[in-house]
Parts: C-alpha cells; structure tokens; sequence
C-alpha cells in the first residue's frame, strides 16, 4: 500500500489549517472584539468616551489571534472571508464538493465519505482540489497568501 502524498505547496497546508480551525478562529475574533483590555478614546476634554471606544474597536481590523496559545492567525477577519465566500461558491455549484469538502474539514474518514455520496476517492480529492484552489486564489486576491 503506497503512502498518500500531500500537498507540499505552505499555502494548501494553511488553507487547511483555516478550515480544520473555522470554529476556533470565529471564537478567538468574538472574544477579541469583546476583549476591554485596549485604551478608551477620550475627547477633549479628558473624558472617556465607551462608544466611541467600541465603535473604533468593531471597525478596525484585527492583526492577530491566538488560537489555544499555540497557533497564531495573522489576519483572522479576512480568512473568515475567504472561508465564507469558499462554502458559499461550493454551494452554489452542481455537484457534491460543498458535501466533501465539509466531511473532510470535519475530519470524516474518506472512505465513509465516498461510499455515502456514491463517488470515487479520485473524484473526492478532485473535487476537494476545486475547493481549496479557489479559496487560494480568494486568499491571494486578499493578499493573505504570495506565490
């Protein structure tokens, strides 16, 4: 039995840490945004002005986040982009890669995944291509990843 090659391109392995990670990601931006640890606004007179404060904090972007303290993602809000606009095309197109690609990011055994949906793995990993060259190309259009 041969060894499944992966991909060695770095852009293909973060894409998929994206993805294996969405719900984390989505987590760690919800907590920042509520974070009170960043200095209040004051006006001119010294004052602290909270709404100021939150309205500034919602529209700036954030830099980074930090996942369990190990990962960082530089970027998060525009990755969250990329991962939305990527399910959004999958579904929208006729065939089944929104359903592969879901099973694979929820780490479902390939085998269960092409004998439920009737397909072959060459045809799963093709359409798992599809998928995650067209979130690189969002990415890149984002200019979250240069190749």
């Amino acid at each position: 039995m041969t060894q499944r090659q992966r991909s060695s391109e770095p852009y293909f392995r973060k894409i998929d840490f994206i993805f294996y990670n969405e719900a984390k990601i989505r987590t760690a931006v919800a907590e920042m945004r509520l974070d009170d640890g960043r200095p209040r606004l004051r006006n001119v007179n010294g004052l602290s002005n909270p709404t100021a404060t939150q309205a500034v904090r919602n529209l700036t972007p954030l830099a980074k986040v930090s996942l369990d303290g190990l990962h960082e993602v530089e970027f998060p809000e525009r990755w969250l982009e990329v991962v939305d606009k990527t399910w959004s095309w999958a579904k929208a197109q006729r065939d089944c890669r929104a359903e592969v690609a879901r099973r694979r990011y929820a780490k479902e055994d390939y085998r269960k995944t092409c004998r439920e949906l009737g397909i072959s793995n060459s045809t799963r990993r093709r359409l798992l291509d599809f998928v995650r060259m067209y979130a690189a190309l969002h990415a890149v259009q984002l200019g979250l990843i240069r190749v």
